[in-house]
Parts: structure tokens; sequence; C-alpha cells
């Protein structure tokens, strides 16, 4: 199947499904050290993720859902924090492609994501656009 036929097989609205990820203590500082995080006031005395902590799972969760995709570019992201990410929490990340388009040949695709605490909160919206490449 060509990369275009994919493309064009993907239908707007289509659930990318939902991921977690535990705020614990391994996990944010790893991620903090991964990513060079400077303000470690914020982990260790405010008790609150990098605001970031769950942007890295978006990739992940169209590349599970978009098997025989290979690669892909971020072209645009934007992101709307609307509550701290607070250290021993699970959160959840769910997506869904919302818009696709074809500008100058190439095949991008529009995502939007929430991120959601345990109760249920909108924490971090996020919307992102990316290129499919071969």
């Amino acid at each position: 199947m060509s990369l275009e036929s994919e493309f064009e097989a993907i239908p707007i609205g289509f659930d990318l499904g939902e991921w977690e990820l535990v705020l614990d203590e391994e996990t944010v500082n790893t991620h903090a050290d991964l990513m060079q995080w400077q303000a470690r006031e914020v982990i260790d005395q405010l008790r609150c993720a990098p605001p970031g902590m769950s942007i890295g799972l978006h990739p992940r969760m169209q590349f599970a859902k978009f098997t025989n995709l290979k690669a892909a570019i971020w072209a645009k992201s934007e992101h709307e924090f609307l509550k701290p990410f607070k250290m021993g929490t699970r959160i959840r990340i769910r997506g869904r492609i919302v818009d696709k388009f074809i500008k100058r040949g190439r095949f991008y695709k529009v995502a939007e994501f929430e991120t959601l605490d345990e109760n249920g909160e909108i924490i971090m919206r996020s919307r992102e656009t990316g290129i499919n490449v071969e």
C-alpha cells in the first residue's frame, strides 16, 4: 500500500486511543534528566512534573495506530497548559485526527490531544501537525 493510499484511508475523527502515564518520582526525574530540565525546584519543592511530560507520547500514539508509518516530521505544535502535572498521580492522554491535507506534495495530518488528571479534568490540550514521509 502506498503512502498516498494509506493517507487517504485515514478518516477525520480517527481515534488514536488513550495512554496512561504514572508521574512517579523515578519517571519524572528520568524525564527531567533527559530533557536537561533546569527548574529542579518545581520537581523537588512543588512536587510537579515538567509540563511537557506527555508530549513525547503523542507521536508514539500515532505510530502505534499507523503501523505502516515509518517516519513523520513535526511541522507545528501548540500546547495549552491548564493545570500542573502533580507528582504521584496517573494521567491519561487521548487523541484523535482532526484534519488532513496535502500541500506541495506532502501529506499532513493534524491531531489533537488532551491530557487528563485522575479526576478526569483536562490539564493540557495539544494540537500538532505532522508530515507523513516514506
